[in-house]
């Protein structure tokens, strides 16, 4: 039949939407009209728009195919469903029996399994273990990489060791696995391991002088942090002269918290600073100690070792570390005792010997009178009938206290107060006992029947000889 053009008479008019009735939608918009034309899409989601040329209708598509990793495989499938694997980047089908790759190049491995990454100074070491699908090919090699930094080390066994990490940093790490056909995915992060740092700066660094011509002893407290390893060494440094420019004396041969820095010139002020050394490296300085200038030392000259003042009443005094760097030592000291008592008197004890009466003083003779009680600084407290918290003063040489092939001697001068008088006294004597002399303890001698009292001051010297 011959095509007729459709004429609309002059005049007419057309409703807008057109009417179902009239050949039209009856819609207002295109979305509308399209929605109007197919079937009701309610419950029909995942389904697709089927037609037969006369009319249209959802269907459930007879093979489809969903997306994940491994673990999220249909947990039902049937033979010939579809899976892509987003770990293995490749398409498997179901066979009925296993999944089966069938992507074009062939699939990569699954990710490994993390371990527990650990660390031994800036290095780390990171353990895995190999996933149980190597995908299409062998799998050649395994790749740790760090977080933060990205440092990345391939190896074909495990664990993986990285080196190169920053101090005091906390990181964690993925490892990949590689085949022929490219890189599995990340494994999940390990555990967060900070490495160990530098030591922090040495504390209250003294120069002191030693008794002999150019020497100063430098003495420091640790630092308060080791920056996670163990210290090995300390660096003693010396400026000339209070400068800027530092001169190693000692590049760290021990863990002692003091040093002799030899080889100072006399009348030159030097300033000395202390660095701590670690496995990692060697920490910031300490504060520079105070002007110190080595002088000529005189055969006889004293040298303040250390004082103690007594705060509180106090059973004893002690000096303990005393230096063996002299000839001799002297003790001075005005001492009183907290109440009067008969012979409540002031004794001398060496290396920690405080409880033996009769062995662990100096003894000496004074007169026809002999043994231990006159080894006392006799006097220098009320004796019976005086009062309490006199004081006296005293002075005690001890001699070739560092020798171990003899006795040890001492000599002493002290101010005694019996009854409304007072004198001086010199004493001699002597320690039945070679070893060498490394501690020495002031106690009233009567054992604590009185103490020494507040205020009572001990120095102790050395002697060059």
């Amino acid at each position: 039949m011959a095509d007729k053009n459709f004429k609309v008479k002059t005049g007419l008019t057309l409703p807008s939407p057109l009417p179902v009735d009239q050949g039209g939608t009856g819609q207002t918009s295109t979305t509308n009209t399209l929605n109007a034309i197919l079937p009701l899409q309610t419950s029909n989601s995942g389904k697709v728009l089927s037609t037969d040329g006369t009319s249209t209708s959802w269907i459930t598509p007879s093979v489809a195919y969903t997306r994940g990793t491994t673990s999220q495989r249909p947990a039902s499938p049937t033979a010939g469903d579809l899976f892509f694997n987003t770990e293995k980047k490749a398409f498997e089908v179901w066979t009925g029996s296993a999944w089966v790759s069938v992507a074009v190049n062939g699939a990569v491995p699954l990710p490994p399994t993390i371990g527990t990454a650990s660390l031994t100074a800036l290095t780390a070491s990171v353990p895995f273990t190999g996933p149980n699908d190597f995908g299409d090919a062998a799998i050649s090699t395994y790749t740790a990489t760090s977080n933060p930094g990205s440092i990345s080390v391939s190896s074909a066994t495990s664990p993986i060791s990285i080196t190169g990490l920053t101090a005091g940093t906390a990181y964690t790490f993925t490892v990949t696995a590689t085949n022929a056909f490219g890189i599995s995915n990340a494994s999940s992060a390990s555990n967060s391991v900070t490495t160990v740092n530098v030591p922090g700066a040495p504390t209250s660094v003294t120069a002191a002088d030693t008794g002999i011509d150019g020497e100063a002893l430098i003495a420091w407290t640790a630092p308060g942090s080791n920056g996670g390893s163990a210290i090995t060494d300390y660096i003693v440094e010396y400026s000339s002269n209070s400068g800027s420019t530092y001169t190693v004396f000692s590049d760290g041969t021990s863990t002692a918290t003091s040093a002799t820095v030899t080889g100072l010139t006399i009348d030159t002020t030097y300033i000395f600073r202390v660095k701590a050394v670690n496995a990692i490296g060697t920490g910031t300085a300490s504060t520079a100690t105070s002007n110190y200038i080595p002088i000529t030392h005189d055969a006889g000259a004293y040298f303040p070792i250390a004082t103690t003042t007594v705060a509180a009443n106090a059973t004893s005094v002690t000096f303990s570390s005393i230096p063996q760097t002299y000839k001799h030592l002297q003790i001075r000291m005005s001492v009183a005792c907290t109440a009067s008592y008969y012979d409540a008197d002031v004794a001398v004890r060496f290396n920690g010997n405080a409880t033996n009466y009769y062995n662990s003083r100096m003894y000496a003779t004074i007169g026809s009178v002999t043994g231990d009680k006159s080894a006392s600084l006799q006097g220098l407290v009320a004796r019976a009938g005086g009062a309490a918290n006199i004081f006296g003063p005293a002075v005690v040489d001890i001699l070739d206290y560092t020798s171990t092939n003899k006795n040890k001697t001492f000599k002493s001068l002290y101010g005694q107060s019996v009854g409304s008088s007072g004198y001086w006294m010199f004493n001699g004597g002597g320690w039945f006992d070679t070893a060498a002399i490394t501690s020495i303890t002031i106690a009233e001698a009567n054992f604590s029947i009185t103490n020494l009292a507040p205020n009572s001051t001990f120095t102790l010297y050395g002697i060059k000889g």
